[in-house]
C-alpha cells in the first residue's frame, strides 16, 4: 500500500499557510534595521562632508578644507553666540533641576494641599505649543508686553528684562522643569521610605530627614535630568528668535540660521561646521552622561517599594506651599495662553487703550484668508498624521526587533533608535538639506516637496515613540512568545498575532505623542520649508519677523487647540482599548 508524506496529506491551502509561518525572520528583521540605520545616519554624513569643502556643494571649484572651521572661531558673533548660549544653558539648568526637585518633593512626600492636581498642572509646559509659550511670555512679560507696562505705570517699580540672558533662563526652564520634575518624580515613588521612617522614628524632623535621606536619594535623578536639560539648552532656536534678537542676543543655533538665512552672503560650509560642532559637544556630553549614570543601579532597592508610613509635614507653611505652586503655575502657563488669546484678537495689545476698543476678528480671519497662513495649517496636518502613523509603525517593529529577537544586529537598535532625539534638530535640518541635495534620486524629489519635512520630522523624533514602546514591551511576559513558537509559529507570525496586539495601547499613546510633537515642532525643517511646503512653526516664525504678532498668535492658539483636540482623542481611544483588553 501507498504511503503519503506529511506534505501530501496537507491539504494545499494549508501548506501555504505553514510556508508563511515559517518565513524565515532574518531578511525582514535586516529591512527593518536598515531602515532605521539609514534614516538616522544619513543626514549626518553629507553634513561632514560639506563642512569639509572650502566652497558650497552646489558651487564648482571646490576643494577639501578645513577654512569653514578656522573661519567659524575666527568669527566674534559665534564666539559670542557660543558664550551667550554657555550662560543661558547653565542658569536654565540650575533652576529647572532645583524646581523641578522642589516640586517632586512636595508633591510625592509631604502634606501638600491639592497635590492630586498641583502635580499634573506642572506638566503644561510639555502640553503647550513651545512657540506658542514664547509667544504668549513675550505679549506680557517682554519689554513691551501688557503686564510689564501695567507693572511699571501703575507701581512705578523697576521691570524684569525678559530679553535678557536671565530673563530667556526663566522661560527656559519654565520649558524644561517637567523633565526635572518626571525624573525625580519617579525615583522618589520608587524609593522605599522606610528610611525615612527609621529617621522620624529616631527623633528626626522634616528638615532632618530631606537633608539625610530625601535629597541625597535623588543625586542620580538630579544628574540625569541636569545632563539631558542642559543638552536640549544648547539646541534651542525658538527663545533666542523672539527674545534675543531685539537685544542682539544670538545662542549657537539662531546663529547659524541667521548666517544661513537671513545673511546677504550665506555660507553654507559654515553653517554646516557649526552644525558639527554642535552635534559634537552634545554627543560628548550624552557618552558623559552614560559614563556617570553606567553604576546607578547600585542605587536600586531589591525589594518592592513601599511609600513612606506617613507624609512628611510642612505645618503652618502648608497653604503658603500650595498657593506659591499654584501661583506658579497660573504664572509660567495660564496667563501666558490668556494673553495669547488676548493677542489673538486685538488689532494691538496696550496699555494705552482698552482691549475691548482694539477687538477684531481680522487675525483669525487671516489665518484662514491667506493661502500661506492656511496652507501652514493643513500641511501641519498632513505631517503630523501620516508621520505619526508611518513613524510609530516603523518604530514598533523595531522595538520588537531589539526587544524580542535573536537578530545579531539588534543590540545597535536602541542607540540608533535615541540619537536622533539627542541630536540638535537644527542638526538634522542642515544634514537633510545636504542629503537631498547630493542624493539626486529620491533627494530631488523630497527636496521642495511637504514629504521631505514630513521625513525629517518624524525622524527627528522617532525617539518619543521608542521611549514610550520599549518599556510597554519590556512588561510583557516572554513566555507568551515562547509559547507561540512551541506551537510552530514563526517569529513574524507571533509578532504580528501576539506582540504588536498586546502592545496596543502603547502605540496608541505613541501615535499621539508623536502627532502633538509634530504639529509643534519646527527646528529640524527650517532650513527645508519652502514657498508651498509652509508649516505651522517655520510659518510662525517668517510672520513674526515681518512684525505681524496678531496672526502669530492666533496659529499658536490653533497648535494648542490641534494638541487638546489629540490629547481628547487619545485618551479616549486608550480608555476604549484598555476597557475592550479588560473584557476579552
Amino acid at each position: 500500500m501507498a504511503t503519503r508524506t506529511l506534505d501530501e496529506a496537507v491539504p494545499v491551502a494549508a501548506r501555504g499557510r505553514n510556508r508563511r509561518r515559517h518565513l524565515p525572520s532574518a531578511p525582514g528583521q535586516y529591512l527593518v534595521w536598515a531602515a532605521v540605520a539609514v534614516l538616522t545616519l544619513a543626514p549626518l554624513v553629507p553634513l561632514v562632508i560639506t563642512s569639509l569643502r572650502s566652497k558650497p556643494y552646489y558651487l564648482p571649484g571646490g576643494v577639501f578644507s578645513t577654512d569653514a572651521y578656522r573661519q567659524l572661531f575666527a568669527d566674534s558673533a559665534f564666539r559670542s553666540a557660543a558664550v551667550n548660549t554657555l550662560l543661558f544653558a547653565v542658569t536654565t539648568t540650575t533652576l529647572a533641576v532645583t524646581l523641578g526637585a522642589a516640586f517632586a518633593v512636595l508633591i510625592t512626600r509631604t502634606d501638600l494641599p491639592g497635590r492630586r492636581w498641583l502635580g499634573p498642572a506642572l506638566l503644561a509646559p510639555l502640553l503647550i505649543p513651545p512657540l506658542g509659550l514664547i509667544v504668549g511670555w513675550e505679549s506680557l512679560y517682554g519689554p513691551a508686553g501688557y503686564l510689564t507696562q501695567l507693572w511699571h505705570k501703575n507701581l512705578h517699580l523697576p521691570v524684569w528684562n525678559l530679553t535678557s540672558i536671565p530673563g530667556m533662563s526663566v522661560l527656559g526652564a519654565v520649558v524644561t522643569l517637567p523633565i526635572a520634575y518626571l525624573t525625580c518624580k519617579a525615583v522618589l515613588e520608587g524609593a522605599d521610605g522606610a528610611l525615612e521612617d527609621a529617621v522620624r522614628a529616631s527623633g528626626g524632623g522634616t528638615i532632618r530627614v530631606l537633608r539625610t535621606v530625601t535629597v541625597p536619594m535623588l543625586r542620580t535623578a538630579l544628574l540625569d535630568s541636569g545632563m539631558l536639560i542642559f543638552t536640549l539648552c544648547l539646541e534651542v532656536l525658538g527663545i533666542p528668535l523672539f527674545l534675543g534678537r531685539p537685544a542682539n542676543i544670538s545662542f549657537i543655533a539662531s546663529y547659524l540660521y541667521d548666517t544661513w538665512s537671513n545673511s546677504t552672503v550665506p555660507d553654507p560650509p559654515i553653517v554646516s561646521a557649526g552644525a558639527i560642532l554642535l552635534l559634537a559637544v552634545a554627543s560628548a556630553l550624552l557618552i558623559v552622561r552614560g559614563r556617570l549614570l553606567r553604576h546607578s543601579a547600585r542605587y536600586t532597592s531589591g525589594t518592592r517599594a513601599t511609600p513612606p508610613a506617613r507624609a512628611l509635614e510642612l505645618g503652618r507653611w502648608r497653604r503658603p506651599a500650595a498657593l506659591l505652586m499654584a501661583g506658579f503655575v497660573a504664572v509660567t502657563c495660564v496667563i501666558p495662553l490668556l494673553g495669547l488669546g488676548l493677542m489673538s484678537s486685538v488689532t494691538s495689545l496696550t496699555t494705552l487703550v482698552a482691549p475691548w476698543h482694539l477687538w477684531t476678528g481680522g487675525n483669525w480671519s487671516q489665518t484662514w484668508s491667506d493661502p500661506t497662513l492656511h496652507r501652514a495649517i493643513t500641511d501641519s496636518l498632513v505631517v503630523a498624521v501620516i508621520g505619526s502613523v508611518a513613524t510609530v509603525a516603523l518604530v514598533a517593529v523595531a522595538t520588537v526587533v531589539a526587544g524580542r529577537s535573536r537578530f545579531r544586529l539588534r543590540r545597535t537598535l536602541p542607540a540608533l533608535l535615541v540619537y536622533p532625539r539627542a541630536t540638535p534638530g537644527i542638526v538634522f535640518g542642515v544634514g537633510f538639506f545636504w542629503l537631498f541635495l547630493i542624493v539626486d534620486w529620491p533627494g530631488a524629489m523630497l527636496r521642495n516637496s511637504l514629504w521631505g519635512e514630513l521625513l525629517a520630522l518624524s525622524v527627528r523624533n522617532m525617539t518619543l515613540a521608542y521611549i514610550v514602546i520599549a518599556p510597554a514591551l519590556a512588561r510583557i511576559s516572554p513566555e507568551l512568545a515562547k509559547a507561540a513558537s512551541t506551537s510552530g509559529a514563526g517569529w513574524w507570525t507571533t509578532t504580528r498575532r501576539i506582540t504588536l496586539p498586546l502592545l496596543r495601547p502603547a502605540i496608541l499613546s505613541a501615535v499621539v505623542l508623536m502627532f502633538v510633537t509634530l504639529v509643534s515642532d519646527y527646528d529640524p525643517v527650517v532650513f527645508l520649508a519652502k514657498p508651498g511646503t509652509e508649516l505651522l512653526g517655520t510659518t510662525m516664525l517668517q510672520t513674526w519677523g515681518k512684525g505681524l504678532p496678531g496672526p502669530v498668535a492666533a496659529l499658536a492658539l490653533i497648535q494648542v487647540l490641534l494638541v487638546a483636540v489629540a490629547l481628547a482623542i487619545g485618551l479616549a481611544l486608550n480608555s476604549s482599548v484598555r476597557r475592550k483588553a479588560r473584557h476579552a
